[in-house]
């Protein structure tokens, strides 16, 4: 049953969130039905989304057995849901949405706006829309991540170089992120150096690159400059030639491949790893020149346990793994290729900051003997992370303030929070509003708990 009009089941808690899965044609058929421990659906499933998002909001289960979006929840209720200062300091939104990403394929690569850039497109594109309201409808419908990303309203093309509808930011927010590995990840995210990008370009010895290799030998430019100028080169490829360097590049990357062996011969091991996903790029998207991306940005192997953060401007891609995502709760995103989604070339070089970097393995802070967290520089998410050992009931750290989102991502852990009981399962998890404490928590098993960050 649903909840509906002004009713507010805000408590007691926690309560059980019943959580969408998106089915994107990257995401895995068997990880996360094996995580939640069910019978493949036999359809790709990429994302478990928990948390407030408009387009796709959790469920809650209420004590009296009703069901609530939580989005609306939060709408209703913002103060008893969030807490007065998460409400206030985030505009009455839910801030952050944690995922689980189970992806077979890589995702595209893309770049997410800072705070300032994306509240000054917002606020542009909110004027141009008040003067053509029944253009700016029909384009924001059309805007969605879920089904074709979101820009500010710029011209795009796909990865054919064919011009499509425009793209508009969704609202004012930055989107910073930070994955967690439950099982290897494979990533790109960043620029490499000029110089070991133009060793790369090289090794390939292809006619087509010889001027992306000369925008990354410069010696007029910062190398920020050569290695931006080199990145618009690919995404202005000439949309006649686009198949023809993707096969180009996959073909020389499969004949360097075959021609690594023992003793030192052929390429090293750092440089197989990029031919390698070059060639895997080539026949996923034969027509896309970003099959090159592995050449330009820094690849990363993430062990289970291991962090990594993804700041605005960065350009970055998950190509393979499981994991936990914790990220702000916002659509900004601006694809630049590897997707069959639109993509929004000028746009996105406005955004796309060739100096900036990803921090892999974030500082890991002891909270208890149980419990974890990272540092992040943001405000709108935090993550912890409790591996209990036994079945004794342990307090989780106290000072988390607003609402949280615990998720089982391994064993059976039972959550208690003042006369209540839910026993969670991996995959399942259970949402807390503010003032739902203290926390105590027994395993065995392992538990995840998102939270605002201010």
């Amino acid at each position: 049953m649903s909840g509906t009009g002004r009713q507010r089941p805000t408590g007691p808690w926690p309560q059980r969130m019943v959580n969408p899965i998106h089915h994107y044609e990257w995401g895995s058929r068997t990880a996360l039905a094996w995580i939640q421990g069910r019978e493949p659906s036999g359809r790709p499933e990429a994302e478990l989304w928990m948390g407030a998002h408009p387009l796709a909001p959790s469920r809650l289960i209420a004590a009296d057995g009703t069901e609530h979006d939580l989005d609306a929840l939060v709408t209703d209720s913002p103060i008893e849901t969030l807490g007065a200062r998460a409400s206030s300091r985030f505009d009455g939104r839910l801030p952050f949405l944690l995922k689980v990403l189970a992806f077979d394929q890589p995702l595209s690569v893309q770049v997410h706006p800072d705070a300032a850039h994306a509240r000054r497109a917002w606020e542009a594109q909110q004027e141009r829309t008040a003067t053509a309201p029944a253009d700016a409808a029909a384009s924001s419908e059309a805007g969605s991540e879920a089904e074709v990303g979101t820009g500010t309203g710029v011209e795009a093309r796909n990865g054919s170089g064919h011009t499509t509808d425009p793209h508009y930011y969704s609202d004012p927010y930055a989107k910073p992120e930070m994955l967690y590995a439950l099982q290897p990840i494979d990533a790109m995210c960043g620029f490499r150096s000029a110089e070991r990008a133009r060793e790369l370009v090289e090794l390939l010895d292809c006619d087509r690159l010889s001027e992306l290799a000369a925008d990354l030998t410069s010696e007029e430019a910062s190398e920020e400059d050569r290695l931006r100028r080199a990145f618009a080169r690919l995404l202005h490829w000439p949309a006649e030639d686009r198949a023809g360097l993707a096969a180009d590049l996959g073909k020389r990357a499969r004949v360097l491949l075959a021609t690594a062996g023992g003793r030192g011969t052929g390429p090293s091991a750092t440089d197989r790893r990029a031919l390698t996903w070059c060639s895997r790029l080539s026949r996923l998207y034969p027509e896309d020149p970003l099959v090159a991306a592995p050449l330009l940005l820094d690849l990363f192997r993430l062990d289970p346990g291991d962090t990594l953060f993804v700041p605005a401007g960065a350009p970055h891609a998950y190509l393979y793994g499981l994991g936990v995502e914790i990220m702000a709760n916002t659509d900004n995103v601006l694809r630049a290729g590897l997707t069959h989604k639109p993509v929004a070339v000028d746009e996105l070089l406005q955004v796309v900051d060739s100096a900036t970097r990803p921090v892999r393995q974030l500082p890991q802070v002891q909270l208890g003997p149980f419990e974890v967290t990272w540092r992040l520089p943001v405000d709108e998410f935090r993550l912890t992370r409790l591996r209990l050992p036994h079945d004794v009931p342990v307090s989780a750290w106290p000072y988390l303030s607003g609402p949280q989102v615990l998720l089982c991502s391994a064993g059976t852990v039972t959550v208690h929070v003042g006369g209540r009981t839910e026993v969670l399962t991996p995959g399942e998890s259970v949402f807390l509003g503010a003032g739902g404490g203290p926390l105590s928590v027994n395993g065995p098993g392992e538990l995840f708990r998102a939270a605002t960050g201010a």
